[in-house]
């Protein structure tokens, strides 16, 4: 109780180092937990959780390739991937993975037919619809997952229903169509009409569809086919794949010759599991020196993956640098602070006058650990459980909602590393007992003076009693002479 109490005092003797100590183990400590588990995230992210990420695989032509695709040339789509060279790589990734999954889109330009009127915008500027093929998008969905992976960009239905994705049916759904909301205000159409569309080749050549559904889009375009790119988006119609085939859309399934604007823009996506069965196929295809020149092997479920990190990534560089400043300069901040309160001068005198009482060192050492520990170790508690709860909505705010969990190893890392800090600081506190020199007994602040000046004090003292004594005695050898003068009269007188 007796060192728990000189603790305590010590501490509200000096308040403002006191409020500093605290307030940096706080500050330290919420920010490192913060920080941390927001790198340890962003490590987990592209390592533990990538490799469970379902991974796909797409062969396209490079943006070299692209370049030599015209909006206005049709010759220009030899430059398509088709399905004969898709068998190729079908018939190797097969041999790789347990079954072959695979979804697709194919995309061609159309013609408006009718009153049907396309919205302005695009690239096309004043090229007549037998340059280009026409104003509108036809893009033909395999599955779901095709729609969802969409190049136009993600899109939500405002209106009517979806397309249903039913390719196995005797009697497949060939006439619904999803429209945009502007393209539909633009003709004045809503769920149930119909309307029809001419294809790129042949404008008397038309197909009968029907509005299922009205779409807005809620992400951007990443198209790279420079055909497709060059047309406003809003005027794309999305049908499942049977409606495509109907129209005529997909001569190539029958016949590898077609040219022009015939040829649809085929993007096949395989389904190979895993980033490990991916990074595998891609070994594999090097191997047999494919895919051709103008085409490269990708994987768009990975790069759209690795893509939403980037919010993620940047929060995590930021808090590698601040969390590294932030530790460095709190520790040297709080060893500074700690190790200039044992070491003042007035401790001298404490420490000095508790020495001469009887307290013993190891006792002084405790206290000044002690004192480490009131003011550190309940705000570094606060600070770990502020900074853990903290960092959960840092990542729907600065990481574009990716989660940032607070892991219990993380925790326990925490505990274990700010105990021993706290600890090392505790104990280089009591060492200052160690370096505290008996010769400062006598000598705190400079009122008792040093200990030469004591032993001089000493020898003074010495040589004053000597000398009274010697004073004393030749004091009493006269009084012992004059006795005995006194004496031999007295008896002198007596005998006369």
């Amino acid at each position: 109780m007796f060192v728990l109490s000189n603790a305590w005092r010590a501490l509200t003797h000096s308040k403002g180092r006191t409020a500093l100590t605290a307030f940096i183990t706080l500050a330290v400590t919420f920010g490192t937990v913060a920080g941390l588990a927001i790198i340890q995230e962003d490590t987990n992210a592209h390592t533990t959780a990538y490799d469970q990420q379902k991974a796909t695989l797409a062969i396209r032509p490079t943006a070299a390739t692209w370049k030599k695709v015209s909006a206005t040339d049709q010759s220009s789509t030899r430059h398509y991937m088709t399905w004969s060279t898709y068998n190729e790589y079908a018939a190797l990734i097969q041999s790789a993975v347990s079954s072959l999954n695979f979804t697709f889109t194919e995309t061609a330009p159309a013609r408006v037919n009718g009153d049907l009127k396309a919205l302005d915008g695009g690239s096309l500027g004043t090229a007549g619809d037998d340059a280009t093929g026409g104003r509108l998008i036809w893009r033909a969905f395999w599955t779901k997952d095709a729609a969802t992976a969409s190049d136009l960009g993600a899109y939500a239905i405002v209106d009517g229903k979806n397309l249903t994705y039913d390719t196995q049916s005797s009697n497949p759904d060939a006439t619904s169509a999803l429209v945009s909301k502007a393209f539909a205000s633009a003709n004045g159409l809503k769920v149930g009409d119909t309307f029809k569309v001419a294809t790129a080749s042949d404008p008397s050549t038309t197909a009968e569809l029907k509005v299922r559904g009205i779409y807005r889009y809620t992400s951007g375009s990443t198209v790279d086919n420079p055909v497709t790119a060059a047309r406003n988006r809003e005027n794309a119609i999305f049908t499942a794949y049977p409606a495509f085939s109907k129209a005529g859309l997909d001569p190539q399934s029958v016949d590898q010759n077609t040219p022009g604007w015939k040829v649809p823009d085929l993007d096949v996506t395989f389904d190979v599991n895993s980033p490990a069965t991916y990074r595998a196929l891609v070994a594999n295809l090097k191997k047999a020196k494919l895919p051709a020149k103008g085409y490269a092997v990708s994987s768009p479920s990975l790069e759209a993956y690795t893509a939403s990190l980037k919010p993620l990534d940047k929060l995590a560089s930021r808090a590698k640098t601040y969390t590294a400043i932030l530790a460095g300069v709190g520790v040297v901040l709080l060893l500074v602070i700690v190790l200039s309160g044992v070491w003042a001068p007035k401790r001298d005198d404490e420490i000095g006058m508790a020495l001469v009482s009887g307290v013993t060192r190891g006792r002084l050492g405790w206290q000044f650990m002690l004192e480490v520990f009131i003011v550190t170790l309940p705000f570094y508690v606060i600070g770990l459980v502020g900074g853990a709860f903290a960092a959960k909505p840092i990542g729907p705010a600065l990481a574009s909602g990716h989660a940032i969990p607070v892991t219990s190893d993380l925790i326990w890392t925490m505990v274990w590393y700010g105990l021993g800090s706290i600890l090392i600081l505790a104990i280089l506190a009591a060492l200052r007992l160690a370096f505290f020199s008996a010769n400062k007994l006598f000598a705190a602040d400079g009122d008792w003076g040093t200990v030469s000046e004591t032993e001089t004090i000493e020898t003074a003292e010495t040589t004053g009693a000597a000398e009274t004594d010697e004073a004393a005695e030749a004091t009493a050898h006269d009084a012992g002479e004059a006795n005995k003068t006194t004496t031999t009269t007295d008896d002198a007188e007596a005998q006369a």
